[in-house]
C-alpha cells in the first residue's frame, strides 16, 4: 500500500547514506499495521524501472517522498514521473523543504498532500483514511511530535544494509565501512536563524538505556561497526550524554562513533569528552559559524567562543579529530569580519574545516529576518537572489565572487599546512580514503559552484 521513495539527487553522489528518516517512519507505520516498502534510488539497481516494478507488484497506492531544498528538483521530477506511470497514485511530500513551503509543493501539480514537521502521526492518519476508504480532509497535514521513547527501533531490516556498506560512507573517514546514521534525540532549544525547525525548538532526548539498547541491537543483529550520530544537539543534556557513553563502555560494545552533524561547542566538560573517546568516538564537528560577536547575536546562535575553544583542546588531548564548521557571507558582514572568522579557523588546531556560504533557505528565521530588514535594507539584486536561494549575492559590499575567492584561499592556506597534510595522509592509505580526499579538494578548490550552503 505504501512505499517511501528516495529519488537520486546530486547531493547523493557525495552523501551515500541510509535514509534515516525513512527507516524511522517505516518502523512507526509497521507497528501500526501497515507494510511499508523503502525504495532508495541511491542504491545501484534501484532504477526508475525497478521502482515501477515494485509499485505494481506490491499494489502500492501511496508514495511518500522526503526532500531537503537541494533535493527538491529531483523529488518533483520523480513525483511527476510516478504520476504519469501510475495513474491514481497518491503522492505525499515531507521533510525540511516541504515543511517550510507546503504550498509550493502542492503548486507543482505532482503532489497530493504535504506533511509538515515530524511525519509519524500525521502520515499514519492519512494512510488510515486511505485504507478505510475515506478521502483525507486536508492536503496539508500538521503532525504532532511523538514521544521519542515511544518510537520503535528504526526499520533497518527493510534496507539492503550490505548494499549501503558497499557504498562510500558519508562525511568523515569512517573506521569501518559498516557504518549507518543514528539519532538519540530530536529537537534543539537554540534558535540559530539559519537552521531548520522541522523537529521544533524543544530538546527531546531518548532514555539513555533505550539508546544503548538500540546500539547493541545494531551491532549484534545487523553487524554495524560505526555509528554516525546526527542529532541536532547530542550534548545538550551533559549527564544524559555521559550515561549513553557509560552504557556503551559498560556493555563493551565494539563500535566506532562520529558526530558529523556538529555538536554544541560550549556545552562540554572534559569528563564528557573523555567518556566519548572511551565509548569509541574518533571524530566530531564543532559548529563555530562566526567569531563575530555581532553576528552571533544577530543569528541568535550566541555561542561562547572561549568554551568552544577549550572543547577543541580537550578533544585533541583525548585523541578525537575535530572539524570546524564556519559560515561566511552574512548579510551586512564586513570584509574584516569574514577575515576574522577565517583567521580563527586557520589559527586553532582543527583537523579539518568547512566553510559554508550563507543561504536564506525557506522556513528559516534568517530568511524572515532579511525580508523584514533585520540586517539592514536589501537591494533589488538581493531580493532576487533571495528568491533563487543563491548565497551571499544580497550582500552588496561582499559579492559572491569575492566570498568564493576568500573561501578558496582559506582552504589553500589550511590544507597546505604540514600538520594538516600529515593528518590527511593517515587517511589516504586506502583507495576509498584517497578518493574522498581528492574529491574534497576538487569540490572545495576547483568546483565552487557545487559547494555546500549552510
Amino acid at each position: 500500500m505504501i512505499a517511501l521513495v528516495r529519488p537520486a539527487a546530486p547531493l547523493n553522489r557525495y552523501i551515500q547514506n541510509v535514509p534515516l528518516n525513512y527507516v524511522a517512519l517505516a518502523a512507526w507505520l509497521r507497528e501500526r499495521g501497515f507494510a511499508p516498502l523503502i525504495l532508495d534510488m541511491v542504491l545501484p539497481g534501484m532504477t526508475p524501472e525497478a521502482v515501477d516494478r515494485a509499485i505494481r507488484e506490491h499494489g502500492i497506492s501511496v508514495v511518500g517522498i522526503g526532500a531537503m531544498t537541494c533535493e527538491m528538483p529531483q523529488a518533483v521530477a520523480e513525483a511527476r514521473r510516478l504520476k504519469e506511470a501510475h495513474p491514481g497514485l497518491r503522492i505525499v511530500f515531507g521533510g525540511a523543504h516541504p515543511s517550510a513551503d507546503p504550498e509550493e509543493c502542492l503548486a507543482t501539480g505532482a503532489v497530493d498532500h504535504v506533511v509538515v514537521g515530524e511525519g509519524e502521526i500525521a502520515f499514519e492518519r492519512l494512510l488510515t483514511d486511505v485504507r478505510e476508504g475515506r478521502e483525507p480532509a486536508e492536503r496539508i497535514l500538521f503532525s504532532p511530535v511523538p514521544d521519542v521513547d515511544s518510537l520503535p527501533r528504526p526499520a533497518f531490516d527493510l534496507l539492503d544494509l550490505p548494499g549501503y556498506f558497499a557504498l562510500e560512507s558519508p562525511w568523515h573517514f569512517p573506521k569501518s565501512r559498516r557504518a549507518v546514521q543514528f539519532i538519540t534525540s530530536r529537537g534543539c532549544p537554540y534558535r540559530c536563524s539559519y537552521c531548520h525547525e522541522i523537529h521544533g525548538k524543544r530538546y527531546r532526548g531518548m532514555n539513555p538505556q533505550r539508546v544503548v539498547d538500540q546500539i547493541e541491537w545494531l551491532v549484534k543483529e545487523h553487524g554495524v561497526e560505526e555509528l554516525l550520530v546526527v542529532d541536532d544537539i547530542f550534548n545538550f543534556d551533559l549527564e544524559r550524554a555521559k550515561e549513553v557513553c557509560r552504557g556503551i563502555i559498560e556493555r563493551r560494545l565494539e563500535v566506532h562513533l562520529q558526530f558529523p552533524n556538529g555538536v554544541r561547542g560550549d556545552r562540554f566538560d572534559e569528563e564528557l569528552v573523555a567518556l566519548m573517546r572511551r565509548a569509541g568516538t574518533h571524530y566530531f564537528a564543532i559548529a563555530i559559524e562566526t567569531v563575530s560577536e555581532r553576528f552571533q547575536k544577530l543569528t541568535r546562535k550566541n555561542l561562547r567562543i572561549e568554551p568552544a575553544r577549550q572543547t577543541l583542546r580537550w578533544a585533541r588531548t583525548h585523541g578525537i579529530e575535530v572539524c570546524g564548521f564556519f559560515m561566511i557571507g552574512f548579510p551586512g558582514e564586513t570584509l574584516d569580519e569574514v577575515r576574522a572568522t577565517i583567521d580563527f579557523a586557520l589559527k586553532e588546531p582543527f583537523d579539518t574545516v568547512f566553510f559554508s556560504l550563507v543561504a536564506p533557505f525557506k522556513g528559516t528565521r534568517l530568511r524572515t529576518d532579511m525580508i523584514q530588514g533585520h540586517f539592514g535594507e536589501m537591494s533589488s539584486e538581493g531580493a532576487e537572489a533571495l528568491e533563487q536561494l543563491f548565497p551571499s549575492v544580497h550582500n552588496a559590499a561582499l559579492p559572491a565572487e569575492l566570498l568564493l575567492r576568500l573561501r578558496r584561499q582559506a582552504y589553500w592556506r589550511f590544507y597546505r599546512r604540514p600538520r594538516t597534510l600529515a593528518n590527511l595522509a593517515l587517511h589516504m592509505t586506502s583507495a576509498t580514503g584517497l578518493r574522498k580526499v581528492l574529491r574534497a579538494v576538487r569540490r572545495r578548490i576547483f568546483e565552487p559552484e557545487t559547494s555546500s550552503l549552510n
